[in-house]
């Protein structure tokens, strides 16, 4: 069913978390509602939407902010409010100062996420991870159609116990199978963690800093990004793909399928891409086509995942190679 406020139409749907009274019907309809910490929350945006990404993980553009003065600002296309005026325009003054204060708050956040980075790379903390592999995670690997060798040359890892905090303060522990980031030249950008016992309502999948924009996973990371590329969704099926294509192909991982300009960006270099998307991916696949350029891309939706159907059908390279040639334009 959907409902009407401030001129938009959005849908009713259960919520995991429910948002203070302060904003008043906004706590029954917004869609994809999550708490962040204490005093801030997410969700779809009542103006502009949101949708889940492909990993599972909520829309977020909506954030949600309880501190005084209790307000609602979308990342995506700026719709702004201040809790009590929901119903009312926003008074230009207090407007234009909360903006001024959320660019002080953006700056220190910026700063907060270059400290960490400089820390990730200094401990190099994705080589501990690495050297923990073990029995156990030289096994998930495998199994996942990653070679031992392979597993080295991109310095894989496993946490057999790793804990984060949630949003409501409590702490989850579970498994997790790591993933290195690295820009062209092995500059580390992050750690991608593949959790094997996600908690409920979330994706399976969390940065080891968090902040960081996302990055493409570069299976070739001493190659350029130019030319021919080809583009599949997940890390996971990026590697696959590459390790039965052979190092002649230049594969990447793409983060999702709403990587964000900073990861389409790196993109920017090549003449053709192949975008290689998961079954029931149509849209999703046209619309990344669209902000990469339709001209230069071409489309695969593959019956199965890609690294799925690899494994099952033991494809040989010739045979994937053909299966790309039947990619269509955008």
């Amino acid at each position: 069913m959907a409902l009407s406020i401030l001129g938009f139409s959005v849908l009713t749907m259960q919520q995991t978390d429910r948002l203070p009274a302060v904003f008043g019907t906004l706590t029954h309809i917004l869609q994809y509602v999550k708490q962040r910490s204490r005093e801030e929350y997410s969700a779809a945006c009542p103006q502009c939407g949101g949708v889940p990404h492909q990993n599972g993980e909520w829309p977020d553009r909506l954030r949600i902010f309880l501190t005084e003065p209790a307000r609602l600002w979308c990342r995506r296309c700026g719709w702004f409010s201040f809790a009590d005026k929901l119903d009312k325009p926003a008074d230009p003054q207090a407007l234009s100062k909360w903006h001024k204060e959320q660019e002080q708050r953006e700056l220190a956040r910026k700063r907060s996420a270059e400290r960490a980075l400089e820390n990730l790379r200094s401990t190099k903390i994705w080589e501990r991870y690495h050297e923990s592999l073990g029995e156990i995670g030289r096994a998930y690997w495998q199994r996942r159609g990653i070679s031992p060798s392979a597993q080295n040359f991109w310095q894989l890892g496993w946490r057999e116990q790793w804990s984060f905090t949630q949003p409501d303060g409590s702490v989850h522990r579970t498994p997790s199978a790591t993933i290195p980031l690295f820009a062209h030249g092995w500059i580390a950008k992050n750690v991608k963690h593949r959790l094997i016992q996600p908690p409920p309502n979330r994706g399976k999948y969390i940065y080891e800093l968090y902040g960081q924009k996302h990055q493409l996973f570069l299976c070739q990371p001493d190659k350029l990004l130019e030319g021919h590329v080809i583009a599949v969704e997940g890390e996971i099926k990026g590697m696959v793909l590459q390790l039965h294509l052979g190092a002649r192909e230049l594969v990447v991982g793409l983060p999702g399928t709403s990587p964000g300009q900073r990861a389409l960006g790196q993109l920017s270099g090549c003449e053709h891409i192949v975008l290689v998307m998961d079954p029931g991916s149509e849209e999703q696949a046209h619309r990344l086509a669209a902000q990469l350029g339709k001209q230069r891309c071409r489309v695969l939706i593959t019956p199965v995942k890609i690294d799925d159907g690899i494994l099952a059908g033991n494809l040989t390279q010739r045979e994937l190679q053909s299966l790309l040639r039947t990619a269509v334009p955008a």
